[in-house]
């Protein structure tokens, strides 16, 4: 039986396993956290004044990279699927107007976005009565030089990554197998004080642990093994090929899944695992018609 085990989750990312599956069926996990999970983005850009040294298509390509806080996509519908002349429900507004009234270059940020729907924002948004904390955190656009302005206008849509990256909720989406490790115990034995001590020190991802007491070796968290085959080397160094074997387990995978901030972590794995029972409930009622 399938099994997720979350072991480490906060804003901006998720490790976890996941037991009892094929490979195939982890990196289509992968593929759809990437590709396939809605998002907003900014799709539209009226330029109505640009006279920074940035073209106006390099700042629409900035604009649209912004991720956008996509917690009401699915709220809203794919601009190919509706077919109403409203567009409350797929179009969301931005404004950015600046212009530089100093000598000092002035930074434009995605925290000068204003949107008509407020419940949406670009990620890391300040609001006005924040903005006098710090100096701006929002994801930079262009600078202008005194006299030099900016004014645009942007419409927000709903897409996915497999129809441009702007849309992907991850900045990251990878797994590896879990590996199972098995020290010979008995060759362990034969070696030297300090060639136990430089087998144990050899994996840079401090693998295992080292009891003086019985002279034994113990793998502490196998999971967090890169695969850099540092211990395998110093094994064969040390004359004693043996003595480790490293090999992946074919039916458990460890995930890092790290957001853009458009969508917390846990919800883009949700949404992903939804999004795939959907894709086998229609492949089985499928074969269920032959």
């Amino acid at each position: 039986m399938p099994s997720i085990n979350v072991q480490e989750l906060d804003s901006t990312q998720i490790k976890f396993s996941i037991e009892g599956v094929d490979c195939s069926v982890s990196n289509a996990l992968r593929r759809i956290c990437i590709a396939e999970v809605p998002t907003l983005a900014i799709d539209l850009v009226e330029v109505l004044e640009n006279s920074s040294v940035l073209c106006d298509e390099f700042v629409s390509h900035r604009l649209g990279l912004v991720p956008l806080l996509s917690g009401l996509a699915k709220e809203f519908s794919f601009p190919y699927e509706f077919s109403e002349e409203e567009d409350s429900k797929t179009d969301v507004h931005f404004d950015l107007h600046v212009r530089a009234q100093k000598d000092q270059t002035l930074d434009v940020t995605s925290d000068d976005l204003v949107c008509q729907d407020k419940r949406i924002s670009p990620v890391q948004y300040s609001s006005s009565t924040e903005k006098f904390k710090s100096t701006k955190a929002g994801i930079l656009i262009v600078k202008l030089r005194k006299n030099q302005e900016i004014q645009v206008r942007c419409v927000a849509r709903k897409g996915v990554g497999k129809d441009h990256a702007k849309w992907s909720p991850v900045a990251t989406a990878v797994f590896r197998y879990e590996p199972t490790i098995q020290i010979d115990e008995v060759i362990f034995s034969t070696l030297s004080e300090s060639e136990k001590v430089d087998f144990v020190n050899s994996c840079p991802s401090r693998l295992f642990r080292y009891d003086k007491e019985s002279g034994r070796v113990h793998v502490e968290h196998s999971s967090i093994y890169t695969y850099d085959g540092e211990a395998v080397r110093k094994a064969e160094e040390l004359g004693k090929p043996d003595l480790v074997h490293v090999r992946p387990r074919a039916d458990k995978f460890n995930f890092l899944i790290e957001g853009t901030g458009s969508l917390p972590p846990e919800e883009i794995l949700h949404q992903s695992l939804e999004i795939l029972q959907g894709k086998l409930d229609l492949l089985k009622g499928e074969l269920d018609l032959l």
